[in-house]
């Protein structure tokens, strides 16, 4: 079966016009999973938070949305106290 992943972030989305061809469900959640931690690892946020996605679909309908958020928070400055020994 055929299965496209668009990914889609703040910046909007990139549709997949090739897809994949995949034995079932699984491993098209499967290759979900790989894309999305691509887009993550490849991904610089625009804010401080930042929501990805992949949406697995077939020609005919959306199968699965896989997602991750991304926040970036800043630490704290540490006290003069709290030095590490």
């Amino acid at each position: 079966m055929r299965f496209y992943f668009d990914y889609q972030d703040l910046a909007g989305t990139i549709l997949d016009d090739d897809g994949e061809e995949l034995p079932d469900l699984a491993a098209a959640r499967d290759a979900a999973m790989r894309y999305l931690a691509e887009g993550i690892r490849d991904h610089s946020p625009s804010g401080l938070t930042d929501k990805l996605s992949v949406n697995v679909r077939t020609k005919e309908s959306s199968i699965m949305i896989v997602s991750a958020t991304i926040e970036v928070v800043a630490a704290s400055p540490r006290s003069r106290t709290d030095k590490l020994s």
